[in-house]
C-alpha cells in the first residue's frame, strides 16, 4: 500500500527540518525519556528506596490528622499554621505520610519544608533533609530540575522540537509507511536496518510520543501559553484563566483575617469527603489560612482508573459546609482539562498495566532516538563529505551514544549508591546523587575513548549488567531483605525491584556473551 507522497521540493525540506531537529534535540531528548521511563514508578520504588519505610501501611482512614498536624507543632515552633499546609494520607506504597508547610523565619521571613511522619508511631523525620531521594532524582532529572532556573523550560522547548519532528518525520515517511511497516527485517546492511526499524517502531509509538511530546510542552511551557490566552479569552486578566481551570483560584484569603476560637478539624473534614466518596482515595488533604475565619480546607481524591476520576471538594476550615467541588461525576470540561493533561503525562490512572505500557513505549522511543542518530551517521558515511567532515560526525555520534548509553549503568549506579550509604548518615541523599551524577559522568568520559560504537554499546550493556545484578546483592547485604525473604513475606515492591534488576542483568550478560561469540569487538554500525 502506497500513500500519496509529498512534492519534491517539500520533501526535501520536511527532511532536512526533520533531520537538523531530531539530531540536535536527540541526547537531551534521550535523558528526558530514559529517566521519565523510570520515575513513572517513583511510588512503586519508594519502600525499596527507603529500608525504613518497609512496614505494613495503615489504612488512610485510621489516622489521626489533627494529632500529625499537632505533631508538626510542637516538633516545629516556627511552624505557621495560617499558611497554605497539606498532607498526603499512607499508600500501599508508601506507608509514611508527608507533610508539607511553612516556618516564619526571625526576620519575618517564610521558609517552606518537607517531612516525612510514621502515622502509626507520629515520628517525626528532620524537615528538608529526607533520608533518601533516589526516585525525585530520577524525576527531576526527566525536566532537567538540576539546571537551575532554565531547566525546565529547556525540557519543554525540547518537548516543542520533538513535536516538530515527529510530524516532519511522518510527513516525509507518509508515502511508503504501511509498506515499511510491514516489510521490517533484519536483513541487509546496518543503515537499512536502522531505517526500517527506526520507521516501524516509530510507526508504533506515534500515538504515544505525541502525547508525550504535546504534555510535556504544555506543563513545562504554560507560563508562555498563559498570556496569550489571557489575552484573547479574558481580556488580558489571567486570573480568569485560572479560575476557569482550578476552581481553588477563585478564594482570596486575607492574611490579617480574624483568628478564630473554634474551627473544623481535619479529622471531620476527612470523613465528610471519605463519606461522599467511598469509592475514592483520598490523594491530599490541605489547608489555607486555618484557624481564621475565611479559612478552607481541601480534598484531592482519585479513584486511579479513569483519566477523569480525580476530584477536588473545598470546604470551609470554620463551619465544614462545603463551599465548591469538582466532582468527577460532573465536573466541566475546563476544570476536568489540567488534570487530564497531567494524567496522561504522567500514567496515574489505569493502574500498574498502563505504567508498564508507557514504560515499554518510552524504551521503544529510546530505541528510535538512537537508531535516528546511527541513521544520521551513516548517511554521512559517503565521498561527499570529507575526511575532515566524517571525523566531526564520528565524534558527534561517539559523544550522543556515550552520554546516552552509559545512563543504563549510572542507574544501577545510583540503586546500589541508594542502598549502600547508611541511612543514618547526614545529608545522604546529596551523597547519593553526587555518586550518580559523578558516576554518570565517568561512565560518559571512558566511553568517549572506545573508538567502535559496537565497544560502546556491548561495554556499556556489560558494565551495566554487571552493576545490576549486584542491586539484588547490595539490598541483601545492607537491610538482609533477600530475594527469598522479600517473596516469602509478601513485600513485593522491594521484589519486584529486585527481581527486575536480576534478570536484566542476566539478560544483558547473555546479550554480551552473544556479541564476544561473534568475535564484535569493533561492531560497525
Amino acid at each position: 500500500m502506497r500513500l500519496k507522497p509529498l512534492k519534491s521540493r517539500m520533501f526535501n525540506v520536511m527532511f532536512h527540518a526533520h533531520t537538523v531537529s531530531g539530531i540536535v534535540i536527540s541526547f537531551a531528548l534521550f535523558v528526558i525519556f530514559f529517566a521519565g521511563s523510570i520515575s513513572l514508578f517513583m511510588n512503586e520504588l519508594y519502600r525499596w528506596e527507603n529500608p525504613e519505610a518497609r512496614f505494613e501501611s495503615i489504612s488512610a482512614d485510621q489516622v489521626d490528622y489533627d494529632k500529625i498536624c499537632q505533631t508538626v507543632k510542637n516538633k516545629i515552633p516556627s511552624f505557621d499554621v495560617t499558611a497554605q499546609f497539606g498532607m498526603t494520607p499512607p499508600t500501599e506504597t508508601n506507608p509514611l505520610m508527608l507533610f508539607y508547610g511553612s516556618m516564619k523565619q526571625p526576620d519575618g521571613s517564610v521558609e517552606r519544608f518537607s517531612t516525612y511522619l510514621n502515622p502509626m508511631t507520629y515520628d517525626m523525620m528532620p524537615p528538608n533533609k529526607p533520608k533518601t531521594h533516589m526516585a525525585h532524582t530520577l524525576y527531576e532529572l526527566h525536566y532537567f530540575e538540576q539546571i537551575p532556573i532554565v531547566g525546565g523550560y529547556l525540557s519543554g522547548l525540547v518537548a516543542f522540537f520533538f513535536i516538530f519532528a515527529i510530524i516532519t518525520g511522518l510527513l516525509i515517511h507518509w508515502k511508503n509507511m504501511v509498506s515499511k511497516f510491514y516489510g521490517f527485517s533484519l536483513k541487509g546492511n546496518w543503515k537499512q536496518i536502522w531505517t526500517n526499524s527506526h520507521i516501524s517502531l516509530g510507526f508504533i509509538a506515534l500515538p504515544f510520543q505525541m502525547i508525550y511530546a504535546i504534555t510535556g510542552a504544555l506543563l513545562c511551557l504554560s507560563i508562555f501559553l498563559l498570556a496569550p490566552t489571557a489575552f484573547i479569552m479574558f481580556g488580558g486578566d489571567t486570573s480568569k484563566v485560572l479560575k476557569a481551570v482550578n476552581p481553588e483560584a477563585e478564594y482570596r484569603h486575607n492574611p490579617k483575617a480574624s483568628t478564630v476560637s473554634e474551627y473544623a478539624s481535619l479529622n471531620s473534614i476527612y470523613r465528610k469527603v471519605r463519606d461522599a466518596n467511598p469509592d475514592k482515595e483520598i490523594k491530599y488533604l490541605y489547608a489555607t489560612n486555618y484557624t481564621k475565619e475565611d479559612a478552607t480546607v481541601s480534598a484531592r481524591t482519585d479513584d486511579g482508573i479513569g483519566i477523569t476520576g480525580d476530584g477536588l471538594f473545598i470546604y470551609s476550615g470554620t463551619d465544614g459546609r462545603l463551599l465548591q467541588s469538582a466532582d468527577p461525576r460532573s465536573k466541566t470540561y475546563t476544570t476536568a482539562a489540567f488534570g487530564v493533561l497531567v494524567k496522561l503525562h504522567y500514567a496515574n490512572f489505569g493502574g500498574l498495566l498502563l505504567k508498564t505500557i508507557y514504560f515499554l513505549l518510552s524504551m521503544v522511543t529510546c530505541y528510535i532516538i538512537i537508531s535516528g542518530v546511527m541513521i544520521w551517521r551513516t548517511a554521512r558515511d559517503n565521498a561527499r563529505y570529507t575526511s575532515r567532515q566524517k571525523k566531526f560526525h564520528h565524534r558527534v555520534t561517539k559523544f550522543y551514544l556515550a552520554i546516552t548509553l552509559s545512563m543504563f549503568p549510572a542507574l544501577a549506579i545510583i540503586f546500589i549508591g541508594n542502598i549502600a550509604v547508611p541511612m543514618d548518615m547526614p545529608d545522604r541523599s546529596e551523597l547519593v546523587n553526587t555518586i550518580f551524577f559523578v558516576g554518570w559522568l565517568l561512565l560518559t568520559i571512558v566511553g568517549l575513548f572506545w573508538n567502535s560504537y559496537g565497544q560502546q554499546n556491548r561495554n556499556y550493556i556489560l558494565i551495566g549488567s554487571i552493576l545490576g545484578i549486584i542491586v539484588p546483592l547490595a539490598n541483601g547485604l545492607s537491610t538482609g531483605d533477600w530475594l527469598w525473604k522479600t517473596l516469602w513475606s509478601g513485600q513485593r515492591y522491594v521484589y519486584s525491584v529486585d527481581i527486575i534488576w536480576l534478570v536484566t542483568g542476566i539478560f544483558g550478560l547473555i546479550l554480551c556473551k552473544r556479541y564476544l561469540s561473534k568475535g564484535a569487538t569493533d561492531l560497525k554500525l
